[in-house]
């Protein structure tokens, strides 16, 4: 189903509080929870529905624009049925409309009479915020037993706080309100049943992806570096939680590590910020090499420390430094971020790094077989490849893991116009005519003919080996080609000889021989 963005739906349900009494609001969840709302739609930014009153009215919720709004019964301003329409659609995008009840017709009043409710501005600080989100929501998770859909209205309430701040500070408050929420949805993961465990992984990432996905969005609309003392106190703050995050092992449904190396790639350039966390991460490693013997970092704690150390190296020049740091964590859990270090450098145009890091990731798939990295390692070859094509090095990797690389490295001798070793690749493949495309052999027979003449010749010879009539048919097939290749050489004499050889080879192959009359391939 289409939905709303998160700001438009919070609009929408402002919009519906500010303009009725929360008893009416009331009554529009009561003729939503009786199944009075017989039909709804989202059609761009805009709700459409119909609600049986008594009276069945159309109602239209415009969520650009509440002035817009309408519905076919006699009230003149917001009425039940449009609040109606809104719990429906909140309930159809996988919200909790009786958590939404309580935001319109609750929160209000919270927020006046203090509490939990009482923070009121972006002055408080990230502290104070962190605070009133674990008063007000601290215990929500615990109703996230079969799925993520009660933390829906928790993120909209609390992004919904800092709706009048100035437009950094706000960014900077769903950031970490954002953070917040995600932490809500390990703590539900970690207490689901073990025994299924994989259906709630799949379902709560579901959930999250979206989550993260904005989250990753504000952070690159953020200013790389702070303007203020409030903003840096509040972006110190996040990477506080990030990292802390990062660290917990307990935290096993999202990849914290990756949302700490976003963040701190984000802010690359606040050289204050990245020598104290420098810092902090070097103490951590430390920590981690006197406790770990073994040849690698296998604990989430560690091996986050220490690719958060790699990156850090990375970001100083320190290439051999990082590798060193990579080669002490599991490659399959860290295997994403050495692809990254190696994009990095081809986008940079440093191929003295991206060569380390590749010769680095040749290493570890030698050893791990990791089938999920193979195919971006292939195309970072033929991207080296495109970008520096005088360094045999990028080929020489990509045919070491033939056969499995011949799809990577037949399109790329194509794409590069490399015919000779195209053909070449699919004599030392086997790979028959019928078995390639038909577009590929007509452009080949087209501009360089004679290439295609071995291929040809030894699909013939094992087709004859078949001693069969299809065999022959099939070879039959080949030679008619053969003779077209050898005219468009320009190399007839050739064919007339091999064609008379071939006949007298075969002779005693009579449905051979019957199959060549049939085709009238001979010598004359």
């Amino acid at each position: 189903m289409t939905r709303l963005a998160d700001e438009r739906s919070e609009q929408l349900m402002r919009a519906l509080a500010g303009g009725m009494p929360p008893d009416r609001v009331a009554e529009g969840h009561a003729l939503y929870r009786g199944g009075r709302v017989l039909v709804m739609e989202v059609v761009m930014n805009t709700v459409y529905g119909a609600v049986n009153d008594g009276t069945v009215y159309a109602v239209t919720l415009d969520a650009d624009d509440m002035a817009y709004s309408t519905c076919t019964c006699p009230e003149d301003a917001a009425c039940v049925h449009m609040a109606a329409l809104f719990f429906r659609y909140c309930e159809s995008a996988g919200g909790d409309a009786d958590a939404v009840l309580r935001m319109m017709t609750e929160g209000a009043r919270g927020d006046a009479d203090g509490g939990a409710g009482a923070v009121s501005g972006g002055t408080d600080g990230p502290e104070a915020w962190a605070e009133w989100f674990a008063g007000r929501f601290g215990a929500v998770w615990q109703q996230c037993r079969h799925s993520l859909h009660p933390l829906q209205p928790v993120l909209q309430e609390a992004k919904g706080k800092a709706r009048d701040w100035p437009r950094e500070m706000r960014r900077l408050h769903w950031l970490q309100t954002v953070l917040l929420v995600l932490e809500q949805a390990e703590h539900a993961y970690a207490v689901t049943d073990p025994s299924n465990r994989y259906y709630y992984e799949m379902s709560f990432s579901r959930s999250v992806e979206p989550w993260v996905q904005h989250w990753l969005e504000l952070l690159h609309e953020t200013e790389p570096v702070p303007a203020n003392d409030a903003e840096e106190r509040w972006l110190r703050a996040i990477a506080l939680r990030l990292r802390n995050a990062a660290l917990d092992e307990t935290f096993k449904l999202l990849r914290w590590d990756e949302l700490y190396v976003a963040w701190w790639d984000r802010f690359a350039g606040w050289p204050d910020a990245v020598r104290e966390e420098c810092e902090v991460i070097g103490r951590l490693a430390d920590q981690v090499a006197d406790a770990d013997t073994t040849a690698h970092s296998s604990s989430p704690r560690a091996s986050a420390v220490l690719t958060a150390q790699a990156f850090f190296r990375f970001k100083a020049g320190d290439h051999a430094g990082a590798i060193d740091a990579m080669r002490r964590t599991p490659f399959e859990r860290t295997s994403t971020f050495v692809l990254r270090f190696a994009e990095r450098c081809l986008a940079e145009g440093d191929f003295a790094a991206l060569e380390r890091w590749m010769r680095f990731l040749q290493e570890q798939l030698r050893l791990t077989r990791v089938a999920a990295v193979l195919k971006p390692y292939l195309k970072l070859c033929r991207s080296a490849d495109e970008r520096q094509p005088d360094n045999p090095m990028w080929i020489r990797m990509m045919r070491e893991w033939l056969p499995v690389s011949y799809g990577e490295l037949s399109a790329h001798y194509l794409s590069r116009g490399r015919m000779r070793e195209w053909t070449d690749l699919q004599l030392a493949m086997g790979i028959r005519p019928e078995d390639l495309d038909p577009g590929h052999l007509r452009v080949l027979a087209k501009e360089a003919p004679e290439l295609l003449l071995p291929l040809f010749h030894r699909a013939v010879d094992e087709s004859v080996r078949t001693r069969g009539r299809q065999g022959y048919r099939a070879a039959v097939r080949h030679l008619k080609r053969l003779e077209k290749l050898y005219r468009a050489a320009g190399r007839e004499a050739r064919w007339r000889m091999f064609i008379r050889e071939f006949r007298i080879r075969h002779a005693r192959l009579r449905a051979l021989q019957e199959e060549l009359r049939y085709a009238n391939l001979s010598d004359d």
